[in-house]
This record gives C-alpha cells, sequence and structure tokens, in this order.
C-alpha cells in the first residue's frame, strides 16, 4: 500500500520544532520556539492541551510518564503527565539544549548542548553518568545504543563521534557533518539512531545517503538512497520494529526503507519544501510518522510499512502483548522449528511469520540468523555526483560555477520562476549575461569560448558561445540517460550521464566522441583539450586523464584522506588537482602517477566551524584562490565574498626552520611550477648549500649539489668552499664538474634527446616516457635551458684606468682568513655570477681570461690545457709559470682595451692563507711609519 500524507497543522510559531510520542502511541507532544508545549490526540485533533513553559522549548522527550523538556533557562525540566506539574530540573548547561533522546529499555537520557558538551543523566536528576566533553562546536544531536554500551554524538565542528560509555573513550569518528558555529544556523541536524532491539547497527546521514555501520567493528554494512533524493540527508529513525528507516532531507523530502531487502517503500515531497527539523515513530507499530519542520507545522505520514495503519495497529500491538507474556509458548514455537524440516516451498514458516511480525532475532549462535542482511551495496556510487566550486541545488540563491573565468549565478523566486547571471571577471573578454532559466538548469561550467548549462530532466546540454556571433546550440539526451557533471573549456564541452556515459562536443556543438567510464561519474574538470573525470568503482574513487584530441585516457585512484570525499576538483598547468573535505588539496603528476599534497586549506582556518570555498589552483604563482566560509560550507551570494589567495606549502619536515623552509621552496618548484624563476631557485639552493656548509656537513653539501645537477651553480659552489677554508670539498666538488663532463660524452645523442643530464643508470627506464624529465631533481632542466637563453650577462661596470696603468691602493684586499658572517650573506659579485650566462664572446684564444675573472677561476678553468701544454713542469713550477702567463695576458688585455677591472691581480699564487697587499700600498703603509 502506497504511503499517504496527511494534510499540515500549524503547531508553533515559525522556528526549530521538536516532536515525540507517548510510551503508548495515544498522544503527540510538540514544542516549538513560541515556548509552549502541546498535547494532541490525533493530527485531525482541533484543541490540543497548551502550556507555556518559557519563551522557547527546543527538545521534548517523554519517558516512564514524565515528560522532559528544554526549557529557555538552559535546564532539561521534567512534567508530571498528563497533569503537567513540575517535577525536578534533571541537569543544566550554560548554552541552549538542542536535544533530548531515550530508549525504551534504558533508564537514562542523553542530553546535547550548544555549549560543546553532551550528557548522560539519570532519569531522578543528580550527577551525570557520562559528561563527553571533546566536542570542537555545538553537539547537534545524540543517540544511545539499547543496551546503554555505545552513545553517538554530532556536533558542528564536522565529526559525528562514538563513545564507549564504560571506558568513557571515543572508539570511532567520522567526518561527515557540515561545520557550523551555532545550532540555529544549522540545516542539517545529522540526526542518527541505533537500531532499538539488539543495537546492532548504527545508522546516521551522510550528504544525499543514510549509511549503516555494525556495532562490532563499526565498519559500513549498508547505504540507502534514492536517485529523487537532491539534497542532503538531515536525520534518520528506526522504526520500534527495527525493520524499517525513515529519513529526512533540508528539503523536506521524507524517505521510508525497509532493512531487509534494502526497498523504498516511499518518499513524500513536503508541500512548501521546509526543512524537517523532527520526526517520531508512533510506539504502536502501526507504520505511523509524525514529524514537524521549521515553520512550525506538525505533518503525519500513514501507512508506511506497506499496509493500512488503521487495521494493523491495533493487532500488531495486541500479538506483541501476548508473545511478551507467553513464554512458554515462545519455547514451544522455538522447538517445534528447530526440529522440523519440510522439502514443500509453500509450507508455511512460524519462524518467518514471528520474526517479520515481531521484529524477534534468534539467540541462539547454533541456529542461522533470522534476519540476512545485504552487507555489500551493489553499484551504489561512491560519493553522489557535484559541479566543482558550486553550491547545492536547494538554495534560493547559489552558485552554479565560479573559476578563473567569471562567475555563474541561479536565482529562484518564492513563485518557482528562476534565473541565471553570467559575470566575467575580464569585461574585455565578453559582457554580462541575463537568461531566464525555463529549464530548469541546474549546472554550468564557464569558459573563454562557451558557456554551458545542463538540467536532469528531461536531459538537455545547452551551450552558448562566446566567440563570434555568440551563437546558441543544444543537445538531447537519450532518454534512458541524465547528464549528472558538466566541464566546459576552450576547446572542448563534455557531459558524463548516469549512463556512464563522458560525451566530448566541440565548443560549437560537434559530436567528437563518446567513452564508457568505469564507474558512477562523481565530478569533471577540464583545461584545453585535457579533461579529468572522477568516478567512483569497487568502492573506490578514480580519476579518468582524457586527451580530447587523442582520445588516449589513463586511470589513477584518487588520493583523499581518512574519511574524506572528494569537495572539489580542477586541472592545473601540471596536471589535475583535487580537494578532499578534509581540506588537503592534492595535484596529480602524471608522468609518475603519484599524487602530491600542494595545500592544507585547513590549517588556515579562523574557526573549527569555518570552511574554505575552493575556487581554482594556480600553480603558476604558486596559489590558492579560495573563498572563507564562517560557520557554514557555502559562501553567500550577497553580499558579494571576497577571495583570498593561499600559498602552496608541500608538508615537508621542520618547516619552522630555515634549511626546511628552502627544501620546501625546491621542492615545491620542481613540482608544480611550470615557469621556474631560475634566478630565485639558485639563490635558495645557494643559500641551503651555504648552510650546510656552515653546518660543517660536508656530504649533505656535496649530495645537494649532485641532486642539483646544475653546471652553472657548480662553480660558485666550488669558490664559496674554498673562502670557508673547505678546500676538501672544493675538490670534490670540481671532480665532480669533471665526471658530469664525461657521462655527457658518453651518451649518444638519441639519448641525450629524452635523458639529458641524467643518471646513466636510469636512462633506460626513462627513454620511454614521452616528455623529457628534469636532470635537476629540483630545478627543471627545460625551464633552465629556456632561461638561460633569455638571459643577459649582468657585469660590473668598467672604471677607467688612471694614467700609466696604476691600480687603486684603496681597494680592499680579500682575506680568506676572515670569517664569513652569515652563511648566507652572499656577496653582491656572487649573485651576479650565479645569473651569470654562459654564452661565450669570440676569443680566438681559450688562455685569455674573461672581464673580471680572478687568477683562482682562470687556473681552475684551464687547468687541464695547462697540464698538456707544460706536462715536464711539476706542480709548484706550473703555478708560478701560469701566474706569470696569467699577468702577462692580463696587461695584454688592459692595453688594448685602455679599461681596467674592478678585481685586482694578485702578485703570488694563493698558497697560504694570508692576504696579499699591491706594492703600492706597501710602500705607503712604510713611508708613514
Amino acid at each position: 500500500m502506497k504511503i499517504d500524507s496527511k494534510p499540515l497543522r500549524y503547531a508553533h510559531a515559525e522556528g526549530h520544532t521538536d516532536v515525540c510520542y507517548t510510551e503508548d502511541g495515544r498522544h503527540i507532544i510538540t514544542c516549538g520556539h513560541d515556548g509552549d508545549v502541546r498535547i494532541w490526540l490525533d493530527i485531525e485533533d482541533d484543541d490540543p492541551n497548551s502550556h507555556c513553559v518559557g519563551e522557547s522549548a527546543l527538545a521534548v522527550c517523554f519517558k516512564d510518564n514524565r515528560l522532559y523538556v528544554a526549557t529557555d533557562n538552559h535546564a532539561v525540566q521534567a512534567y508530571t503527565f498528563p497533569a503537567f506539574d513540575k517535577d525536578g530540573i534533571i541537569s543544566r548547561f550554560t548554552a541552549p539544549i538542542t536535544q533530548i533522546t531515550s530508549k525504551p529499555k534504558i533508564e537514562a537520557l542523553g542530553c546535547t548542548s550548544e555549549n560543546m558538551e553532551a550528557k548522560i543523566c539519570s532519569l531522578e536528576g543528580g550527577a551525570p553518568i557520562f559528561v563527553m566533553s571533546e566536542h570542537k562546536g555545538p553537539v547537534l544531536s545524540m543517540a544511545i545504543c539499547p543496551h546503554m554500551k555505545y552513545a553517538c554524538t554530532a556536533s558542528g565542528d564536522g565529526t559525528l563521534r562514538v563513545w564507549d560509555i564504560d571506558t568513557q573513550k571515543i572508539v570511532k569518528e567520522i567526518s561527515c557533518v557540515p561545520k557550523i558555529n551555532t545550532f540555529y544556523s544549522a540545516k542539517v541536524l545529522c540526526r542518527m539512531d541505533f537500531e532499538p532491539s539488539e543495537g546492532k547497527y548504527l545508522a546516521y546521514p551522510s550528504n544525499r545517503e543514510i549509511i549503516i555501520l555494525s556495532c562490532e567493528n563499526f565498519n559500513q554494512r549498508m547505504t540507502f538512497t534514492h536517485s529523487t533524493i537532491k539534497c542532503a540527508m538531515s536525520q534518520c529513525l528506526f522504526s520500534p520494529c527495527g525493520q524499517y528507516l525513515s529519513g529526512s532531507t533540508v528539503a523536506g523530502q521524507i524517505a521510508v526503507w525497509e532493512v531487509d531487502s534494502g526497498t523504498c517503500m516511499g518518499i513524500i515531497e513536503h508541500p512548501t519544501s521546509h526543512n524537517v527539523s523532527a520526526m517520531a515513530w508512533n510506539p504502536k507499530g502501526n507504520g505511523v510518522l509524525v514529524y514537524c519542520d521549521v515553520a512550525g507545522q506538525l505533518g503525519m505520514l500513514v501507512n508506511c510499512y506497506g499496509r493500512d495503519s488503521s487495521k494493523s495497529g491495533e493487532t500488531e500491538s495486541e500479538d506483541v502483548e501476548m508473545v511478551d507474556k507467553d513464554d512458554d509458548n515462545d519455547e514451544i514455537l522455538d522447538n517445534l522449528i528447530e526440529h522440523y524440516e519440510s522439502d514443500d516451498d509453500n509450507a508455511i514458516s512460524l519462524e518467518k511469520i514471528k520474526n517479520e511480525t515481531l521484529g524477534l532475532v534468534e539467540k541462539d549462535d547454533s541456529r542461522p540468523p533470522s534476519r540476512v542482511v545485504d552487507h555489500t551495496p551493489i553499484n551504489e556510487p561512491v560519493q553522489a555526483p557535484f559541479q566543482p566550486s558550486s553550491t547545492p541545488i536547494h538554495l534560493e540563491h547559489r552558485y552554479m560555477c565560479w573559476n578563473d573565468v567569471g562567475i555563474v549565478r541561479c536565482h529562484t523566486a518564492e513563485n518557482g520562476e528562476s534565473s541565471i547571471d553570467v559575470e566575467f571577471h575580464d569585461s574585455n573578454l565578453h559582457h554580462g549575461i541575463h537568461l531566464n532559466n525555463y529549464l530548469n538548469h541546474t549546472m554550468a561550467s564557464l569558459s573563454a569560448t562557451v558557456l554551458a548549462l545542463a538540467c536532469p530532466t528531461p536531459s538537455k546540454l545547452v551551450c552558448i558561445s562566446l566567440v563570434g556571433s555568440s551563437k546558441e546550440w543544444s543537445v538531447s539526451m537519450p532518454d534512458t540517460e541524465e547528464i549528472v557533471c558538466l566541464a566546459a573549456t576552450t576547446d572542448v564541452v563534455a557531459c558524463a550521464t548516469d549512463a556512464r556515459f563522458l560525451r566530448l562536443f566541440t565548443p560549437l556543438g560537434t559530436q567528437r566522441q563518446v567513452l564508457s567510464l568505469a564507474g558512477a561519474p562523481v565530478a569533471l574538470a577540464g583545461r584545453g583539450a585535457r579533461l579529468a573525470a572522477a568516478y567512483g568503482a569497487g568502492g573506490r574513487l578514480w580519476l579518468d586523464a582524457v586527451c580530447a584530441r587523442s582520445g588516449r585516457v589513463r586511470s589513477w585512484a584518487v588520493a583523499l584522506s581518512e574519511g574524506a570525499r572528494l569537495s572539489w576538483l580542477g586541472c592545473g598547468a601540471a596536471g589535475p588537482v583535487s580537494a578532499d573535505s578534509a581540506g588537503r588539496v592534492r595535484g596529480l603528476r602524471e608522468a609518475t602517477g603519484a599524487w602530491l599534497p600542494l595545500a592544507d586549506t585547513a590549517a588556515h582556518r579562523r574557526g573549527d566551524s569555518d570552511s574554505w570555498f575552493i575556487v581554482s589552483v594556480c600553480e603558476g604563482t604558486q596559489k590558492v584562490r579560495a573563498i572563507l566560509c564562517r560557520g557554514s560550507s557555502y559562501p553567500v551570494t550577497v553580499p558579494k565574498p571576497i577571495v583570498t589567495e593561499l600559498p602552496l606549502q608541500i608538508p615537508l619536515c621542520e618547516l619552522d626552520t630555515e634549511k626546511g623552509q628552502y627544501e620546501e621552496q625546491l621542492v615545491r618548484w620542481a613540482n608544480t611550477s611550470p615557469d621556474v624563476d631560475v634566478k630565485t631557485a639558485r639563490e635558495t639552493a645557494l643559500k641551503l648549500f651555504a648552510l650546510a656548509c656552515r653546518s660543517e656537513i660536508e656530504q649533505r653539501a656535496l649530495e645537494l649539489m649532485e641532486l642539483l645537477r646544475d653546471d652553472r651553480l657548480l662553480p660558485l659552489a666550488a669558490k664559496y668552499a674554498s673562502r670557508l677554508g673547505r678546500m676538501h670539498l672544493a675538490e670534490k666538488l670540481s671532480n665532480l664538474a669533471e665526471t658530469w663532463e664525461r657521462e655527457s660524452d658518453n651518451l649518444n645523442v638519441a639519448q641525450n634527446l629524452h635523458t639529458q643530464g641524467l643518471d646513466s643508470q636510469d636512462s633506460n627506464d626513462i627513454t620511454n616516457s614521452e616528455q623529457n624529465l628534469n636532470a635537476s631533481l629540483i630545478i627543471p632542466q627545460k625551464t633552465t635551458k629556456k632561461k638561460t637563453e633569455n638571459d643577459t650577462p649582468i657585469k660590473p661596470v668598467p672604471i677607467k684606468s688612471s694614467p700609466g696603468g696604476a691600480r687603486n691602493p684603496f681597494r680592499r684586499q680579500p682575506d680568506s682568513t676572515k670569517a664569513v658572517q652569515s652563511p648566507l650573506s652572499l656577496t653582491e659579485r656572487t649573485l651576479v655570477e650565479v645569473h651569470a650566462a654562459d654564452d661565450k664572446t669570440e676569443n680566438d684564444d681559450p688562455l685569455k681570461p674573461q672581464v673580471g675573472e680572478a687568477f683562482v677561476d682562470w687556473f681552475s678553468r684551464n687547468k687541464t690545457l695547462l697540464e698538456e701544454q707544460h706536462s715536464e713542469l711539476t706542480p709548484s713550477e706550473l703555478t708560478r709559470h701560469c701566474v706569470r702567463t696569467f699577468k702577462s695576458l692580463q696587461t695584454k688585455s688592459n692595453d688594448n682595451s685602455q679599461k681596467r677591472k674592478l678585481d685586482d691581480v694578485v702578485d703570488d699564487p694563493p698558497v697560504t692563507n694570508a692576504p696579499k697587499q699591491s706594492k703600492l700600498s706597501a710602500f705607503a703603509f712604510s713611508k708613514k711609519n
């Protein structure tokens, strides 16, 4: 029999309203924002008894012929029934009480409050039995196991917690609650419930479905949802027999499922789409369900068990009473069932009749269980589909899309009329667009070339071209398909349907391709000709990277935080980027198939109930563009929120130290930025090398240079090491350069095209890659080459020499024995040499000194050639000969150019660390004495 809905009745003033039944099921009790408690004989009672308990009453509960009400003075007040006299205060809180709950088999009350506390109290008052005070937000709801073994709470900090009452510890935490900072702003109350007979299962709402957990290990066993449910579930409630489960949404939809088979008995739409604030089953077990909404109205559903409630109520009540009293008959029935065997398929099973009617469960472990539950959901999506950077459909004013191109808003009036506004960040790209939403579009995607809109039923794709004459085109889906995800880029328009098809179109409407997804689609995102499609399969979330031009598809499993769900999906310059409900932003590197954590938006929250609404991730600027939502999950449309830029940060260790910060910068630039600033990267690398040198960890410094593998940075690192007096490290760095040169000569030309600068041991594995991998693990080779070609040599401005070529006696001589003030206080000349280009000027003589080159640099550069030319000389003789040669070449260069350099040439080879003085400065000192 179909579920029937009674007409709504006015019960209380607009605001949060609660409802419950008396234990005999004869009276309905409600309380509301007006402070009244009303006792109804039935929903058709035109004159209910009304009692004022204060300015407001948020919660009511009936237990053992007493009524417990949450009054405006933050106390749980007990009243006698039906006289309604005050009968003591059970407990007090420092903030409004949000719920009072109990079970028929327990002698206690569960109370929750906005002061971030939940209590299990005795019915007679006094000290509470158990206080749960580890919440970081207002406690919205609570449920207690029938055996007083477990309790469950949901709070505004976004977490559902399961507590062990005996040990008073948390045994399970689940992130499924929208974060809020006050009970009055909560739309999703997350009212959960334990199975009433044995407490084997715990049901709680999560997004658009209800999840069943086993109380043995609190693993997921079943999932209940329906295709007509379009918004988040707010609460769920088991029937008194435990065979049926009801759930309500924030838009007023109420659904009833049969637990054993998972069959949906029916879904009732609220006439005014108001949020349901409370539900209660009739204890008679007649399939009657009453509910209240936030408008203060009282409603009733009948025939929820699939049969006439008016005929089954008294019969079932009498059967329950008779079986409870006749224990001997129950034993006789058990013996008959145990020893009776029948081959007749039409034979009547007493066990089946008893369990279906009474909801009884076998206690003998030797016999098979009477209730068989399918614990593995079949064809259920891991996550409901959503549009990235959009807000829920049920909102009157919502964002359909917000990205780097513009904003698409949808406004729904009270009469049901809807309109769509499109605002572009760059007004030169296109003017604003206003559309009447005749087709009830619920999805939108915006790019620089096209605006794509889609509606679910009847499913239709409508696109408006933003290039040229702004032509509009549309495509209707087949009757059996419905669009659930949509994405538009400059080169392609894609939509995913519930038939697990990915349909690709050109921006002007040509159908390009149809692909089959391996699971139920969850989200779509794109950039240029590349698409990222997230879908659920096998209990996991997967991602397909699709090239619209070639049709090539590659799949990866999506990395998510524990208990989190995918909340945003995008395509960056380096690959797909995702964000989960825990605030973690990750980027996929398609070359390696690894997810790299890029940022943690939760670390930038100002309160526990705040959240970040991600708009885009820009890897070029190393920023995450997001909107701070205070006490909610979504931003408001009026006033227009401000977009904040959050920095990308790889979660390396010890980020509060200089070493950790430099390492994080180098790793992040190598993995995220498509156009690295080589100047800044080399400065950071040199500072990290200086820290290792000053910390007397030469092996780490050498390892860093091997990791960087930058030919232009290596000579400067060797010079810095020699200035610190670490000659052994400088010699190793010089040998490292020679090793790199020999390795590059041994590689053939074909391998150099794919693996230039990589170690030879990895060349065979990397040659199969379609793109050049970085020779440096920190500074990308491809970007370095580009920067090197465009860099302009930065040289000191030469100073005109004085007549006769006299040297500057006032120039400060370099003192190699003087300690460096800071490992990071590099000279200006050092930074200039870091960014100097390798462009070689025309020089017929390879031994000719370069502009500003000192003897040590010149000797190191030409050491191999000089040893070959003068192989008969000893090292000391060769050094003296090279000094004379260098001086003559430098003098010749000065005579030709009539200019002198800033660096003064030392007269003797640098044998010791003592500084050398020019002759003129030494003479002036002697004459003064």
